[in-house]
């Protein structure tokens, strides 16, 4: 399935006809906000210039942001260096005529608009030399006369990316016309809000144009239209525009069962099929924590009950992929391939979306999250948002540091998100975290366009994100220019060549799987996925994780493959840096690479053990590795190409190759472990394996937990499913304590009996569901309705 399949495309009259059907919120949210004078909106329009520049303090401490200011006028130097206006570009780095695709060429368009709007904000900034400058106003002003007689007006039909054109251009441009409102004619002002609405179907913030026709907006994709059309709207003056457009927000934060948004499990989903918290995410709160400030205490003011959906996503759906201050990279999507945009890049966004946040919320909420805020900051070293350059989330930072709100930790055991297929653990000892991407029918492999993040295809197939409180740059130091990417830790792969983007661009196609889904108890979770491989290779798996309070347990179980390739699971592809750390296999240093068969351990220096639960051919190696940025991006940040080499620990257990690729594996992820521990796990595992085959993969914990995904109707351990489901069970005496998920999302009900104990009356939480179909002392069946759970949990316990 297409991701366009997944979209309302319209044309013509049919926009109009979505507009009309968007919703009631729309109407009444209209229809209820007065219309502004014109001190209501000078009001409006001198507070967003406050946060656009910060003005009101700097000019308390104008010493403190000495630095940042130093920064942002240099830039502002090379800018007026750089113009040298022709047809076809203003400023000598960005011709929109040229480059290699439309997309290139339209992202200088909208780039030159980003640095109009540098050079407008330094104009309008205390401290700055610019400050007032004469010529700073007149470069701004050239510039926007010339984009509007050149590219961007009524005139031109629009090319390369769509998002350049309403949202690249229309946000730094509004902001433009805030700051130098009083130093812009109006003729000026009307001339450049009539070329955004010429790239705003039917004046309509809830359309937005698209290769196939006119659409609906939605996601992170609304507020930012949204964001640039109240600006504008402000300026002009538009009252109904900016009516129409703070009403157009409330359906960003309504959760939402398919497509694009929040989901009730605090998934975030943007491009219909990509899990994108961490990137699309992170622009759509940043809009809203802006928009709430700007509206606050006006006509406009977001009063809509529902607002409570996007407070409660801080704790939901962002803070859960934050570790000691790093956006996880299993939901950044294609910005891993980004050179200058690292995981603790935004990290830093999500602190300071957390803090802006903070200021609309009751005050318990706002002291928990900004707790949360200075541990993420506090925590790791490297760690650069006290030294920003944005001068915005230097006096949010500033304050907090200087505050005595307490650090907060972040809440340990495993959250879930089948919306998106995602796994995200925490240890108990809060020392490390583990996260799985996934995919399936919903969800894709990855998402590559022709610019970028084009090799990246493997992603979410099971790949295992690692991360350790003393290793807190490890994804951050040159991972996604240097790590192989055809075999990323915790994959299985057929390692078959493939084309750059073998499924398509923009999250296009899904893996026609059985399911992906899980289940969590007790701060303990279990994760299952049906791999289906990209590129044809004919790659199959069946693939889960329990996650426990000190370990990580995968297990791997009907592999094979229809292509000539290797087939092998990666255990680790850990990053050293560039000082290589010793790899121990079975008590004997890793120092050339080698395969062992049969082994039972593995420990890394400063990462942990690796215990080996079933036997098997596993090849070790430590070896540097070299890549550059533009193996995987066309980037045009200056270094991109530059050889960059890092030293990488690789265990891989090897499955054969083509026909003779079979079996699977099983295997104890021991974070932080020492050489001494890893060998009393390897000793004494305290897991067993029940089964690990195509019809079910099950671990006994203690004699008393046992977990399991069925596949199929069958039997494991001391359960039986009649249907596809994931089980937690723990039983004691005279109850079993149940959780239980349908990993489809599609049944009604799942049906599964606890063997050999007579049962009966059900209680806890979700005791509404249960049914107890029959109880005899051969064991006890019920039926739990699953209708509504979207692949969540539902507990309770049989007496």
């Amino acid at each position: 399935m297409t991701a366009l399949s997944r979209r309302t495309v319209l044309q013509g009259a049919g926009a109009t006809a979505l507009a009309i059907a968007l919703g009631p919120v729309f109407a009444r949210s209209a229809a209820a906000a007065p219309l502004l004078t014109a001190p209501d909106l000078e009001k409006l329009r001198l507070r967003w210039v406050d946060d656009l520049t910060s003005r009101t303090v700097i000019a308390a401490s104008p010493a403190a942001f000495a630095a940042q200011i130093r920064t942002m006028d240099s830039g502002v130097d090379k800018r007026l260096a750089a113009i040298s206006p022709t047809a076809t570009r203003y400023f000598a780095d960005k011709d929109w005529a040229v480059g290699a695709t439309p997309t290139v060429k339209s992202n200088n368009m909208r780039l030159t608009y980003s640095d109009l709007q540098t050079m407008a904000t330094a104009y309008a900034t205390p401290g700055s030399r610019h400050q007032g400058s004469a010529r700073v106003l007149a470069a701004v002003r050239a510039g926007l006369k010339h984009m509007d007689e050149t590219v961007y007006n009524t005139r031109t039909v629009w090319f390369g990316n769509w998002w350049s054109w309403m949202i690249g251009a229309t946000k730094p441009l509004a902001d433009i016309m805030a700051l130098l409102h009083d130093e812009l004619d109006q003729s000026e002002i009307d001339a450049y809000c009539a070329a955004m609405d010429h790239f705003l179907p039917q004046r309509d913030p809830q359309l937005q144009i698209h290769p196939n026709g006119v659409q609906s907006s939605d996601g992170a994709n609304r507020v930012d239209i949204c964001r640039a059309f109240i600006v504008r709207s402000i300026v002009q003056p538009d009252t109904a525009l900016l009516q129409a457009s703070v009403a157009a927000l409330s359906p960003t934060w309504q959760y939402v069962t398919s497509g694009n948004g929040f989901f009730a499990d605090g998934s975030f989903v943007q491009h219909s099929t990509i899990g994108y918290t961490g990137t699309y995410g992170l622009v759509l709160l940043e809009g809203l924590s802006k928009l709430f400030a700007l509206l606050a205490d006006t006509g406009y003011d977001i009063t809509d009950p529902s607002r409570v959906n996007l407070t409660r996503a801080i704790e939901d759906s962002y803070a859960p992929f934050m570790f000691q201050g790093q956006m996880m990279d299993a939901v950044r999507g294609r910005a891993v391939a980004r050179p200058q945009e690292r995981s603790i890049d935004n990290g830093d966004q999500l602190i300071e979306y957390t803090l802006r946040m903070a200021k609309a919320v009751d005050a318990t909420t706002a002291a928990r999250w900004r707790g949360l805020a200075r541990q993420w900051i506090e925590s790791n070293g490297a760690a650069k948002i006290a030294k920003t350059t944005n001068i915005g989330r230097l006096a949010l930072v500033t304050e907090l540091l200087a505050s005595d709100v307490a650090p907060v930790a972040d809440p340990v055991g495993t959250r879930l998100f089948p919306a998106m297929d995602r796994a995200v653990h925490r240890g108990a000892d809060g020392t490390w975290a583990a996260t799985v991407a996934m995919c399936s029918r919903r969800i894709a492999w990855h998402e590559g366009t022709e610019a970028e993040n084009f090799a990246g295809v493997k992603t979410s197939q099971g790949m295992t994100y690692l991360y350790l409180g003393g290793d807190d740059d490890h994804f951050d130091d040159e991972f996604w220019s240097t790590s192989d990417l055809a075999a990323p830790p915790g994959a299985t792969v057929d390692l078959t060549p493939l084309p750059r983007n073998p499924e398509g661009t923009w999250g296009d196609r899904t893996p026609a799987n059985e399911w992906t889904g899980g289940v969590t108890f007790e701060g303990m979770g279990w994760a299952s996925m049906h791999l289906i491989g990209p590129g044809g290779t004919g790659l199959r798996a069946r693939k889960s994780w329990l996650f426990l309070p000190d370990r990580v347990v995968a297990l791997g179980a009907d592999i094979a493959t229809a292509s000539a390739g290797a087939v092998r699971t990666i255990v680790e592809h850990r990053n050293l840096g560039t000082t290589p750390r010793a790899l121990v296999l079975d008590g004997r240093p890793v120092t050339d690479p080698r395969t062992v068969q049969d082994a039972r351990w593995a420990h890394l220096d400063g990462v942990g053990g690796y215990v080996l639960l079933q036997d098997g051919s596993l090849t070790a190696s430590v070896a540097e590795r070299t890549g550059s940025w533009l193996d995987n991006s066309t980037s045009t940040v200056a270094g991109s190409g530059d050889p960059r080499r890092r030293t990488y620990a690789t265990l891989a257990w090897e499955h054969g190759t083509g026909a003779a690729a079979s079996g699977g594996y099983a295997y104890v992820l021991l974070p932080g472990a020492s050489v001494a521990r890893t060998q009393e796990v390897a000793r004494k595992a305290g897991v067993a394996v029940l089964r690990n085959d195509a019809v079910a993969q099950a671990v006994q914990i203690d004699k008393h937990v046992m977990a399991a995904s069925f596949w199929k109707p069958g039997e494991a351990g001391h359960l039986a499913a009649a249907s596809a489901c994931c089980l937690f069970t723990r039983s004691t005496n005279g109850m079993t304590a149940v959780a239980v998920s349908d990993p489809t999302q599609e049944q009604d009900a799942v049906e599964f009996t606890v063997l050999g104990r007579k049962l009966g009356r059900a209680t806890g939480q979700d005791r509404a569901r249960v049914t107890v179909v029959g109880s005899t002392g051969a064991g006890t069946t019920v039926r739990v309705d699953v209708r509504g759970l979207g692949g969540l949990t539902a507990e309770f316990k049989l007496h």
